[in-house]
């Protein structure tokens, strides 16, 4: 098993993390392939690092402008194209991470060709999906789906989309969405959808395996506060909270209360 992420100078503060999580877990180096690391970040970070070029008619650095109110994607479309490399030159099962994922324990999965995140809509709560129903930050490739990726290549040459949105319109036909927890098919490859609580966990709560710090999580100044915590055993899901929103639980917010009622 090999873990697997693409990256750029801006997020070096993060592999840093993700690679000594990598080495602790599995034993060996990160694999990452540069998309533009400068060779000061190449000395930084423990990993095998593999310079790629993707093809010039694919926009991967741009945005891609899928609602109506004009919200922006990260395009990341260079993905299918790193893994298609990554099968043509290893033989191992990989796991494929956003670069600002951090392991907290080893995760092997089997009995399965490819498998992703997929947090079902809550009840009542109407959702449009127009990045696709499932988070492309981590997905799991136990065998080399080239059929699949193929198809998400083909898709990622689309002039106004994303790798996420890629892959599941791919997919999209064959999955039964209302039974995931269900084994599921594309072609003759069988694919398992997983538990993002567990395996991609952008909550960043105790019982991730994977954690992901997305959006702001992952900016440098707030990042390094929460690995500093994350290393002291602190809740970093309390401390972003606090950081980035300025909330208090309901809790501390009452203690407060009480401390400052005695202290005056």
């Amino acid at each position: 098993m090999n873990i697997v992420t693409t990256a750029d100078t801006k997020f070096t503060h993060c592999l840093k993390e993700l690679a000594k999580s990598v080495r602790k877990y599995y034993a060996k180096p990160l694999i990452v392939y540069d998309l533009g690391l400068t060779e000061e970040d190449k000395k930084q970070i423990d990993a095998v690092i593999i310079p790629f070029k993707v093809d010039d008619e694919i926009n991967y650095q741009g945005s891609a402008y899928l609602a109506p109110d004009g919200h922006e994607n990260i395009r990341a479309t260079h993905k299918p194209f790193c893994v298609r490399h990554y099968f043509e030159n290893y033989n191992e099962p990989m796991i494929l991470v956003d670069a600002d994922c951090l392991f907290t324990e080893r995760v092997e999965l089997t009995g399965f060709d490819f498998g992703f995140t997929y947090a079902p809509p809550r009840k009542n709560k109407k959702v449009i999906y127009y990045n696709g129903r499932f988070n492309s930050g981590v997905m799991f490739f136990n065998t080399p789906v080239f059929d699949l990726i193929d198809k998400w290549q083909q898709e990622c040459r689309r002039d106004n989309t994303t790798d996420q949105k890629a892959i599941f319109d791919v997919l999209d036909r064959s999955i039964d969405w209302k039974n995931y927890t269900l084994p599921q098919k594309w072609k003759n490859y069988s694919i398992k959808i997983l538990d993002p609580a567990i395996y991609n966990d952008y909550h960043l709560t105790k019982k991730g395996k994977i954690l992901h710090f997305i959006t702001s999580k992952h900016q440098k100044d707030i990042f390094e506060k929460l690995m500093e915590g994350f290393y002291q055993g602190k809740d970093i899901r309390k401390m972003f909270r606090l950081i980035k929103r300025g909330k208090q639980s309901r809790l501390a917010s009452l203690i407060d209360s009480i401390k400052n009622l005695f202290s005056g």
